[in-house]
């Protein structure tokens, strides 16, 4: 809402939300003229440029389609769907439709990233042999997740790494190796694990440890703890994404501001990685171009993190191009 609001071209039109209570505090905290319970109701009533897509992850197939279909440019959150069937499904739509679609994996568009991937491509690493890559959170954000039974590390944090790690190398992870640890989240819903860690292996061969912790302690000195390294035969990069660049230690806890996450410019206009990857998408609309990453690219991402899944239930390794859904209950 901030990034439509601060935004020059654009506004927000309307907004739908299946609590009617939710809906119509959001409208009146940004002057929103339109509220809506339901997203079909809301495009059939027109007057509409584009889509934000913002629902819970295994809900995304439905509106996304259905704005698709309507002509619409849709921007979805991350990741594109928890399931290989909606994510073709949304993927046929685009084919069908030929209408855009962004999903927002934010973080390549952190300066440090772009630059990582930049030097990685050009070779300065030489054959890249190794990635590491961790990112945590802290167990106060986790708690104020509403449908926290229906989702994971996998799927909230590990989404992010798996497409970054895809990007930064411009190549597919063929198997994966996952465990997990369940403790603390577990007391807040059943079964959800605290920590999943991976090993992978990519086309070319590189090795990729992947893990995420989302029950860091509520007094974590900043807000994420994100990390990335890339090791090849010619030298190693280490990029901690998340800097924390200002510390306030108390003796009831500490805190970080993350500068990296939301900067005011003297203009009044925020700026981050995901503001900028939000504003991306109005801007590819706006130049005629197609944003990305795009359907193709994000589905490949939920398939890899199905195989994750899959592995931490076989406890084996799994092979990304083997993984089929479940059948439908």
């Amino acid at each position: 809402a901030r990034v439509v609001t601060d935004f020059a071209p654009t506004e927000m039109a309307a907004v739908c939300d299946s609590d009617p209570r939710r809906a119509h505090a959001f409208a009146e905290a940004w002057g929103v003229p339109a509220v809506f319970s339901s997203h079909e109701e809301m495009l059939h009533a027109g007057g509409l440029d584009a889509v934000i897509v913002a629902t819970p992850d295994f809900t995304h197939r439905d509106p996304v389609c259905h704005s698709l279909e309507a002509g619409l440019p849709v921007l979805c959150e991350k990741p594109l769907a928890t399931s290989l069937r909606d994510a073709d499904a949304i993927v046929a739509a685009v084919r069908a439709t030929g209408s855009v679609l962004m999903v927002n994996f934010g973080n390549r568009h952190r300066a440090n990233a772009r630059r990582v991937r930049d030097l990685v491509l050009a070779g300065h690493l030489g054959r890249v042999e190794y990635v590491y890559i961790r990112l945590n959170e802290r167990l106060c954000k986790t708690r104020t997740i509403s449908w926290l039974s229906r989702t994971s590390p996998v799927w909230f944090l590990l989404s992010h790494c798996v497409d970054l790690v895809r990007w930064v190398l411009d190549e597919d992870f063929v198997d994966v190796s996952a465990r997990a640890v369940h403790g603390v989240a577990a007391r807040i819903a059943p079964g959800v694990p605290d920590v999943v860690s991976a090993l992978a292996t990519t086309c070319s061969g590189v090795c990729v440890n992947l893990e995420s912790c989302w029950t860091m302690p509520d007094a974590y000195l900043g807000n994420i703890d994100f990390v990335l390294q890339v090791i090849g035969e010619d030298g190693a990069i280490q990029a901690d994404l998340f800097p924390h660049d200002l510390a306030l230690h108390r003796h009831t806890g500490a805190m970080a501001q993350d500068y990296s996450m939301d900067v005011v410019a003297a203009t009044g206009r925020y700026s981050g990685w995901w503001e900028d990857s939000t504003r991306s998408f109005f801007e590819s609309i706006l130049a005629e171009d197609l944003p990305g990453p795009d359907a193709l690219e994000a589905r490949e991402v939920t398939r890899t993190l199905l195989a994750i899944e899959a592995s931490l239930k076989a406890g084996t390794a799994v092979t990304v191009a083997d993984v089929i859904d479940p059948p439908a209950s």
